[in-house]
Parts: C-alpha cells; structure tokens; sequence
C-alpha cells in the first residue's frame, strides 16, 4: 500500500431507487456515514496543506574537525570500503568524510570543499562535482568520499549540509598500494638590493628549500645550497620532513665588472640525502641590476687671495692698498671637482714663487690650503704701474695624466696710482738700481732770490722810517 493510498476513502454507495429504498438512503445511519468520510477527508487535505506550507531547513556551512588535520592518506586511519571508493588503488589515495548523527538533525552533506598541498602548490577539490567522489547517504549517516594522487596533504575542508551538525570528521583513509616515492626539494632565491648596485656593494641572497617529496614520509637530510658566485651559504636546518621548508642566506660584494656587465645573474642549486640517494633541487636564478659607473672626470679649481702687510702700519692709510716696500701674501686653496683621486698636487705662481700646500693628494670633492714661501715685495715698477697682478693655477696627476685648473688672478692696487716722487719717498742722493734717479735741475732757482730781495726792501723801509722820525724830533727841539 502507497503513501497516497493509505490515506484514500471508500467510494460512496448512493441507493436512487424510489419509495422503500429512498427511505432507507435517509436513515440516520447512511447519514452518519457520510460525515464520518466527509471528516476524514478534511483531515487529510489539512495534513497536505500543512506539509506543503512547511518552510525547507535551510542549508548551513561548517568546517572539518581541526584535529584531523593537516595529514596524509598513509597517516590516517586505514579502511578500504568497497561501498565508499573502493581501494587499494595503485598510486592514488581514497578520502572518506563523515557527517556523524542522525540525519533528520545533522542533516546530509550537500558538496564538500577540501584543500590540499601538493608537490606542485595548493589545490581544492569538490565533491561531489569533481571525477572519482560521491555522496552516499544510505549508510546509516551521510557520509563523502573522493580519490586522489597518492601523497597529497589536508589541510582544511569546510561542508555545506541540510541539516545542524556543527563539524563533520575525517572517518578514515584507504592510503595507495603501491605509491611511487618521489623525493624531491624545490628552491627559491632572491636578493636585496636588487637593484642600482655599485662596485663594493653588498647583496644579501636568500635561498628558500622546501621538501616536496610525495609517496613518502621519510625526511630529506644533510641539505645544503651552492651558488656560482655566493660563497659561505648557511641554512637554519638542513634535514627536512615532508613539506617542510628551512632558510638560507649568503652574501656576495659587488665588482667592478658586475657594474661594467650592468647586472648579476647566478645559478643556485640545493641538494639533499634521501637515505643513501643523492636528491638535487631545481636550479634557482636571481638577477641584480647594476647602476653604471659615473664617467670619470678628473678636474681641479684654485681660489686665491692676497693680504697686504705694511711696515707703516700705523703711519699709512688703512685702506687696504700697497705701498712701495709692503709685502703681499698670497694663499690658495685647490678643490677637487671631479670624480676621481688626483695625485702631485701643487700651485704654479711665477709672481709669488715657491708655493707649498698641506696635501698633495685630493680625493674627490676634498681642498687642501696652500701659501706662497715668502711674500712678494712691492716694488717702484709696482708702484708705477699702480697695481700688482698675479696670476697663478693649479696642477695634479691622474692616470699618468696632468690635470690643470683654469687660472686665477688677484689684483693689488697701489695707494694713489702711479708713482710719485712727492708721495711715494724722495731720494737720499742714493742709487739702488731699482728706484728711478732724480730729474736733473735745469734753469735759475728764482723763488730764492725773490725771498732775499723781498727782505732787503723790508728793512730799507724801516730804516728809512726811522729816520725820518729822528729828523722830526730833531726839528722840534
């Protein structure tokens, strides 16, 4: 008997006969019949309309216990059910997944997304969309399972289910027969700066080595890592279990020909002991870029000043000119502004002399001060021209090269102009052969004879006042 048919009615027996028989249809009792089936109808629409006016539980989201992960297939509970996935299969792993309780409460699985870490990165994996998974759900509790290469990691998986389980399990594995073991360490590499370096720089390289082997849980021991141009390379661990990953580091200085070649590439490659079988990683590259070289310039500047001293100090004017017999000092300071060591530092000044200077190796962008032996003296050639004019540059060695600075000059101007017999010290009768002689006197000295006359008159004057008074006197008495 169906569902529908427990719930369906008797079929009514109407009598349409006349006279006696019409009076049997409307006794009480073919009356009470009727509502007895007219009642148990409306109970069983009632049931119906309920049923389908009902809300659906709704779906709900949940995790796979965290204690069963992370884990291989071989790490797990071990049970090849032929009504879940079957197994052992050669080289490829079976997972089963377990929604526990009653399914009327916790509900059934509805798909199942799980993550795995494989040799060649993470994946996920759907059941039951993907090839070689299921959801079977006439074993007493709703239950999944997929199949999948031997070797492979979970670690997580979340569920979407009908009913309010909070977590479902992992319930047991069925771990390849015959997996292929493949030990295997993959590296990674790079480096700081990695860009812009220079001759005498420092890159750091770091060197990541993961063991990825598969079908195996045994470690890969004794690893280390060589580089083509990085020596001295040390590992934080160099035994590692399946899926591990340790780190590396070395350091390498930068030359000259890196700079000129603009870039640095090197091969790396970790290695590793597998038991007694030797595993190499994959060969790792990495390229620093160089910045070029500044093209090399090899230059010098002087600056140059001149102090006047006088012997007069306190007698001539404090204007900072010349006189004849002064002394002018002169120092110079010399700059490097170019881009290398300059060697045999020295100043050239035909008019000062000798000059000597602190340093005569400049690196660049460094001075050195020097002065001139002894100071020049001011001469009446000086004098006469009214100014002292020095000119001097700086030179210095490079490459076997001379290195010469533009020229600079100071100019001294002497006090008044040009020479002056009346300001500029008159003869004493005596020739030096540096000061210029005397103008011979030419012609009479007429001021001298003007004076004398001049006084001659005076006193004739007075005379002969005098004179004339004594004469007045004279009359009188």
């Amino acid at each position: 008997m169906t569902r529908n048919s427990y719930y369906s009615l008797p079929p009514l027996s109407i009598v349409h006969d006349t006279g006696e028989h019409m009076s049997k249809t409307s006794s009480p009792r073919i009356r009470a019949g009727v509502r007895v089936r007219l009642a148990a109808f409306t109970l069983l629409a009632g049931a119906l309309l309920l049923t389908a006016g009902s809300p659906a539980v709704a779906a709900s989201t949940i995790n796979i216990n965290p204690g069963n992960v992370p884990t291989t297939a071989a790490q797990f509970t071990q049970n090849c059910d032929p009504n879940l996935g079957g197994g052992p299969f050669a080289n490829e792993d079976v997972w089963v997944f377990n929604l526990p309780g009653n399914p009327q409460t916790s509900g059934t699985f509805q798909s199942i997304t799980a993550t795995f870490s494989t040799p060649t990165g993470t994946v996920t994996r759907t059941i039951p969309t993907d090839p070689n998974s299921a959801i079977v759900n006439n074993t007493g509790t709703s239950k999944a399972w997929i199949r999948l290469p031997a070797g492979w990691t979970l670690t997580g998986a979340t569920a979407v289910i009908s009913g309010t389980a909070d977590f479902f399990v992992l319930t047991h594995t069925c771990a390849a027969s015959n997996p292929r073991v493949n030990p295997k360490l993959v590296l990674t590499k790079t480096g700081t700066p990695a860009t812009g370096v220079r001759a005498g720089d420092t890159v750091v390289y770091t060197y990541t080595v993961t063991n990825q082997s598969t079908g195996t849980n045994a470690p890969i021991t004794t690893i280390t890592v060589t580089d083509n141009t990085v020596t001295g390379i040390t590992c934080q661990d160099t035994s590692l279990a399946q899926g591990e990953s340790t780190t590396c580091t070395g350091t390498y200085t930068v030359t000259k020909a890196d700079v000129a070649n603009g870039k640095i590439v090197n091969i790396a490659r970790a290695t590793g002991l597998f038991g007694q079988q030797t595993v190499p990683s994959n060969e790792a590259t990495f390229t620093v870029t160089a910045r070029p070289a500044p093209p090399k310039q090899a230059s010098l500047s002087i600056d140059k000043k001149a102090r006047v001293e006088s012997d007069c100090r306190e007698k001539c004017e404090n204007d900072g000119y010349a006189a004849k017999g002064d002394k002018i000092f002169y120092t110079y300071r010399v700059t490097n502004t170019g881009t290398v060591a300059i060697t045999n530092v020295t100043v050239e000044d035909p008019t000062a002399g000798p000059v000597v200077c602190n340093s005569t190796t400049l690196a660049r962008g460094t001075s050195t001060d020097c002065h001139a032996v002894k100071p020049h003296v001011v001469t009446s050639a000086d004098v006469k021209a009214g100014k002292v004019v020095n000119r001097a540059h700086a030179t210095g060695t490079f490459d076997g090269r001379e290195v010469v600075s533009d020229p600079v000059t100071v100019t001294v101007c002497i006090r008044h102009g040009k020479y002056d017999d009346r300001h500029d010290g008159k003869h004493d009768g005596k020739h030096d052969g540096k000061d210029e002689p005397k103008l011979p006197v030419t012609g009479d000295d007429s001021t001298g004879i003007l004076a004398v006359g001049g006084g001659l008159l005076a006193a004739g004057a007075l005379l002969l006042g005098a004179s004339r008074i004594r004469r007045q006197a004279a009359i009188r008495l």
